[in-house]
């Protein structure tokens, strides 16, 4: 089924200097929050337009080098992104989901509904759909919070999981699998972060090519990181985490983070703002970032693993925001720039970090990271090696945008908060 979306959320208020006020733990807080940041807001609070404005996207050329580090092809394709005959194929329709990802050594895709469920489709099929966890009752349900990201290990045979528990502290439990489904009686709690507020969790999860699990974690909410997390390492918050979980129980810190001596010796990127969702590259391991800006831009930065895989980068929150300072702030030494900005004047509100695409299925797609904006509901791509500038993709726009996916063959799949999942596909 070929599904064609000629319309954009527009959350009210989503740009106004209230933007972060803390949600509460609770579903009624939902219509009341900003977009940026995953916003659940009730359909009441959502108007649509026949089209939205193209953000206005500035690319930095600081950090364009790429190292491979598979054997897939990184060939980059000349046909311009405008021009490549793209569609969404509807998959299934499912409640509040906010990401996907495919279990390995099966075709089986996992998606992740905020309100506390991971659903298993099958070969991808909707029709043969089942729970694989259920922590509904143990999730707080506020307007950033529930249930927000997953990891498998690369032989599929145990899950990761981060959510907020009812107290809204971010968790990040373990659990063995049984056939499909995750076995209950073996969870385990790696980590519990007390979170000041509700909104700012990340919730991004993946296993590196290193083997490690990395955790994106937000500032701790609040408008313009009152706390002052993003520049301090010695704070799980604000900053991407990497912990060694090769190990039966527990974990360990890789010897080679970068803060080993200090008290957050699990933080390996920091000076981040709400990491919702970052990826690597299946072909080179560069990770790319999409962190969601405060008042003006939306950025998103790509530490190659030739450099070292973005150990220690400082990403600049609370003095950066994009490429300009924030407020009267000044750039941090060893500051690392984004390669893609954008203003929130341009019809954006809030990023979605996404995938670079290395399937099969449409060649002139190869080598292009996609990612899009949760408000305007737009898709655009970017050539990884920075040969042309980032465009916007000819797709429909995807009602609350809320992440991006790859299945078993590479495909990439992209996800509606209002419930429908889609594999992105050649016409």
């Amino acid at each position: 089924m070929i599904i064609a979306l000629g319309f954009a959320a527009v959350v009210l208020g989503a740009c106004s200097s209230t933007s972060d006020v803390a949600a509460e733990p609770s579903a009624t807080a939902d219509s009341n929050q900003h977009a940026s940041d995953l916003a659940v807001e009730d359909d009441a609070t959502v108007t649509t337009t026949t089209q939205a404005p193209t953000a206005a996207i500035v690319v930095s050329t600081s950090t364009l080098t790429t190292a491979t580090s598979s054997s897939k092809s990184t060939t980059i394709p000349t046909t311009p992104l405008q021009s490549i005959g793209l569609e969404l194929e509807l998959i299934s329709t499912l409640t509040s989901p906010v990401g996907v990802v495919a279990r390995p050594a099966t075709d089986d895709l996992y998606v992740v509904e905020q309100s506390g469920r991971i659903v298993r489709l099958p070969n991808g099929r909707p029709d043969d759909a089942d729970v694989a966890l259920d922590l509904r009752g143990q999730v707080s349900l506020g307007n950033e919070q529930g249930l927000l990201g997953l990891a498998f290990e690369p032989d599929g045979g145990r899950m990761y999981v981060d959510f907020t528990d009812g107290a809204g502290a971010t968790t990040i439990s373990r659990y063995e699998m049984e056939g499909s489904a995750a076995d209950m009686e073996s969870g385990e709690i790696l980590l519990t972060i007390p979170q000041p507020r509700g909104n700012h969790n990340g919730g991004g999860m993946a296993l590196g090519p290193d083997g490690y699990l990395y955790i994106g974690m937000g500032d701790g909410g609040g408008g313009g990181d009152p706390e002052h997390q993003g520049q301090n390492p010695d704070t799980l918050l604000g900053s991407i985490l990497r912990i060694d979980v090769s190990g039966s129980t527990g974990y360990t810190i890789p010897p080679d983070n970068p803060f080993t001596d200090g008290a957050a010796p699990e933080v390996f990127i920091w000076g981040i703002r709400n990491a919702w969702r970052f990826g690597f590259d299946s072909a080179t391991g560069d990770l790319w970032i999409g962190d969601v800006g405060q008042d003006r831009y939306e950025e998103i930065t790509v530490l190659r693993a030739g450099d070292g895989g973005g150990s220690g980068a400082n990403l600049g929150w609370n003095q950066m925001e994009g490429t300009e300072p924030y407020r009267s702030g000044t750039a941090p030494q060893g500051h690392i720039a984004p390669v893609i900005t954008y203003a929130h004047a341009s019809g954006g509100c809030s990023v979605t970090g996404g995938e670079v695409y290395r399937g099969s299925a449409i060649p002139n797609l190869r080598g292009t990271y996609l990612y899009g904006d949760f408000c305007s509901g737009e898709v655009f791509g970017y050539r990884v090696d920075g040969s042309v500038n980032p465009a916007r993709l000819d797709l429909p726009m995807i009602s609350r945008l809320s992440s991006f996916g790859l299945d078993s063959d590479g495909e990439i799949l992209a996800i509606s908060r209002s419930g429908g999942l889609y594999r992105i596909v050649a016409t």
